[in-house]
């Protein structure tokens, strides 16, 4: 059941956060083209892997992540009573030590995925879910 005392402002700005610091760090600016030659894939050989249908309901299940991720987060902070941004950040960083790194490592590893697939993505998590909860904790 939805929290009523919750304010989703700050719950929806955390999960844009989350899908612009995932467009970033994906980008070719940052780690994009590292993260393409980790995958052994081209940009065309991604491009013709996604059709817009494919493209569009990936981007509607990331953002619909994004906002639960930080909806639960917030409930987080709000149950730790925390109030400052390097008190959400540590929230934020025990949610990804303890919730992202150990449980995406196995599927990495059980897959045989590179590893430094592993690294850029839990990278980009612990950056994301600490502002989260900074953000979160902020507000």
């Amino acid at each position: 059941m939805p929290d009523p005392n919750l304010n989703l402002v700050p719950v929806i700005i955390a999960g844009v956060i989350n899908m612009v610091i995932g467009a970033l760090w994906y980008s070719p600016l940052v780690i994009g083209k590292l993260w393409m030659r980790s995958m052994g894939k081209t940009e065309e050989e991604l491009k013709q892997g996604f059709s817009s249908a494919a493209m569009g309901l990936t981007y509607v299940v990331n953002t619909i992540a994004s906002l639960v991720f930080a909806y639960v987060l917030a409930h987080l902070v709000k149950f730790s009573m925390v109030n400052t941004f390097s008190q959400g950040v540590m929230i934020g960083f025990w949610v990804w030590l303890g919730f992202v790194v150990t449980t995406v490592i196995p599927g990495y590893m059980y897959e045989g995925r590179p590893k430094m697939l592993y690294f850029l993505f839990i990278i980009y998590q612990l950056i994301s879910i600490t502002l989260m909860g900074g953000f979160l904790a902020f507000w």
